[in-house]
């Protein structure tokens, strides 16, 4: 069973040694054929993190994992409780110096791992709640929602004149020199404007 240390120096070129120092004095044997460094900056996510993919395709069931900070294991909670999972599902254990000996990469209902699976969920329903009711707040005051045209109003005018002459928006964008996307965001804010008009002119019912 092998010991494998990893560390991501960042741009700290004492970092390598430093940590060897302190994983060597928490009582883990330093064996320098399995140490892996990266030099990637702390918002790297952990899939571009070279030698952390290294550890992750040579790591056996049985192996361990062990590192000083628990940020080297990607650039988010979302990203370090994957490859938490990753380690997890290949049986290898994962000790942080910063949280003790204990494996986080165990799994089980009172485990780091189901806890941090727990945190992530609670982070992304927060996120997703605050971008609805952003949303239906700025609809509330009239504000615009969506990426803003990049086209002036003579060229909207123009981009319009020339759908409804029957070109294609490829066609439109290639002549205003700009992309389909934008040719697509004037034509739908076109239509959702003339949608508004037609509502507003039904007669009440009654």
């Amino acid at each position: 069973m092998t010991v494998y240390l990893y560390i991501n120096a960042g741009a700290n070129d004492r970092a390598p040694e430093m940590d060897l120092i302190q994983i060597d004095a928490a009582g883990f044997l330093v064996d320098m054929s399995s140490v892996l460094v990266d030099y990637s900056s702390d918002a790297t996510p952990a899939a571009s993190r070279p030698a952390l993919q290294r550890v992750l395709k040579r790591i056996c069931f049985g192996d361990t994992l062990v590192i000083a900070r628990f940020g080297y294991l990607g650039n988010a909670l979302g990203d370090i409780t994957s490859t938490l999972e990753s380690f997890s599902t290949r049986g290898a254990r994962v000790i942080c110096l910063e949280s003790g000996d204990m494996d986080l990469a165990a799994s089980g209902q009172a485990s780091v791992l189901k806890v941090l699976h727990l945190a992530d969920e609670v982070g992304r329903n927060t996120k997703r709640r605050r971008a609805v009711d952003a949303s239906a707040a700025a609809r509330k005051d009239g504000v615009a929602l969506g990426r803003p045209v990049s086209l002036s109003s003579a060229q909207r005018a123009a981009a319009l004149d020339a759908l409804a002459a029957g070109n294609t928006v490829t066609a439109v964008a290639r002549l205003l020199a700009t992309s389909r996307q934008t040719i697509i965001r004037v034509r739908d804010a076109e239509r959702q404007e003339i949608a508004r008009g037609e509502n507003v002119a039904l007669p009440a019912q009654g």
